[in-house]
């Protein structure tokens, strides 16, 4: 009896080494060489996962191509949300960050922006602060050329008091949004922080500074627009400063503390975050 099971034994390890063979062989002939024809016709392995995002950001594009704005926003915020592992995702970003502030400083109707009629006696501080906007706002989305107002104007206003930052050291980046949605995202240059900061910290802008030829200016001196503009917040270090030219940094000299984006993007960043807004380092992934 056990001889005869040794038998059957021997006779299944026998099977299934001439299976074992069968189906390395059959790989060899015909997955294998079907597999190279299709990497040869469509440039894609056939391991490789299908980019579900991407019907979306080509369904935006074309809105956008269409001038519907507000519906290729939508598509992109459904990309970022549903599929943020999409290939696509950092040109969706890119994409949505340009619609979304094309989108605030226009005149199309949207959730938080507003028009403010200009009364006697008004001032921009005034109407900036009671519309929890900022100066740079108005100027910009009112195509303004000077600081004059006039009674009975109309201005487009937007409430910014939900806009935060969040900043990711590690992959450099700088991200505004509004409550959780996305707004746009800022390529970090540089940064330079004390040697005592932490890895991660929350706190809140203190101080928008305008600076032009060594004294401080605001938005009403006919320098403001020619000035070098910065952020401070209430964190000791934390500056979101714009990029130093090749001839600012004196030879042997530190660079400043704080991190340091592309000049048209500090003049976006200006116009968008108020004194108060949240700023969030993030931890380290």
């Amino acid at each position: 009896m056990a001889r005869f099971k040794l038998v059957l034994a021997f006779f299944a390890l026998m099977i299934l080494t001439a299976g074992v063979a069968w189906a390395a062989y059959y790989w060899q002939k015909y997955v294998q060489p079907e597999k190279q024809v299709v990497v040869q016709i469509t440039g894609k392995s056939p391991e490789e996962k299908p980019d579900l995002g991407k019907k979306h950001y080509d369904r935006a594009i074309a809105f956008i191509e269409e001038g519907e704005l507000i519906s290729a926003r939508n598509e992109l915020q459904y990309m970022l949300e549903i599929y943020p592992e999409s290939p696509t995702i950092t040109e969706a970003k890119r994409v949505l960050g340009e619609v979304n502030l094309d989108l605030m400083f226009s005149k199309v109707p949207m959730e938080r922006k507003s028009e403010y009629h200009v009364k006697s006696g008004d001032a921009w501080i005034v109407i900036a602060r009671r519309n929890k906007t900022t100066y740079d706002y108005i100027m910009r989305a009112n195509a303004k050329t000077n600081t004059l107002i006039y009674k009975d104007e109309d201005l487009t206003v937007y409430d910014l008091s939900d806009c935060s930052t969040e900043i990711d050291l590690e992959d450099k980046t700088l991200t505004v949004k509004e409550g959780d949605k996305f707004i746009k995202e800022y390529k970090i240059v540089d940064y330079n922080l004390p040697s005592h900061f932490p890895s991660s910290t929350s706190t809140t802008i203190s101080e928008k500074v305008a600076w032009h030829d060594g004294r401080s200016v605001n938005f009403m001196n006919t320098q403001y627009l020619r000035s070098k503009k910065w952020i401070r917040t209430g964190k000791m270090g934390l500056f979101i400063r714009q990029e130093l030219d090749e001839d600012e940094l004196e030879e042997g000299a530190s660079k400043p503390y704080g991190v340091m984006v592309a000049k048209t993007d500090m003049e976006e960043l200006f116009t968008i975050l108020r004194g108060g807004s949240a700023v969030k380092v993030l931890p380290s992934k």
